[in-house]
């Protein structure tokens, strides 16, 4: 929660809401879209070399961007929750069985500066 723009306790409040909703938005988005690309390989019966699933950060940003579009009422939901599968399924990455490297966990410095003033 280093990462916070807001000084007052509500407007604290509301962004992390904001956060939560999001995250869990493209929770049910991604689960959706991964059951939607499965069904269509399974159809297909095509064999690939990896199993592939959609990925989350492309689909939090999409998200981000709709997110407006989606609260703001104009368009049936529904729509527009099909517009963002069909480009989340678009967006997918191998999962790669047996990895034989071990990831570089680096150091780093803070991205963001740290607030420590009053929160009232």
């Amino acid at each position: 929660m280093e990462n916070v723009a807001s000084k007052t306790s509500i407007r604290f409040l509301q962004e992390y809401y904001a956060k939560i909703l999001t995250f869990n938005l493209a929770s049910l988005l991604i689960q959706e879209a991964q059951e939607e690309y499965d069904q269509s390989i399974q159809n297909k019966k095509v064999k690939t070399k990896y199993d592939y699933k959609i990925n989350r950060n492309i689909a939090i940003g999409i998200l981000k961007g709709e997110l407006p579009r989606l609260l703001s009422g104009t368009e049936p939901m529904n729509s527009v929750f099909d517009e963002m599968k069909a480009v989340l399924i678009k967006h997918r990455l191998p999962v790669t069985p047996n990895r034989t490297f071990n990831r570089k966990h680096k150091v780093r410095k803070r991205k963001f500066e740290i607030y420590y003033g009053r929160v009232s």
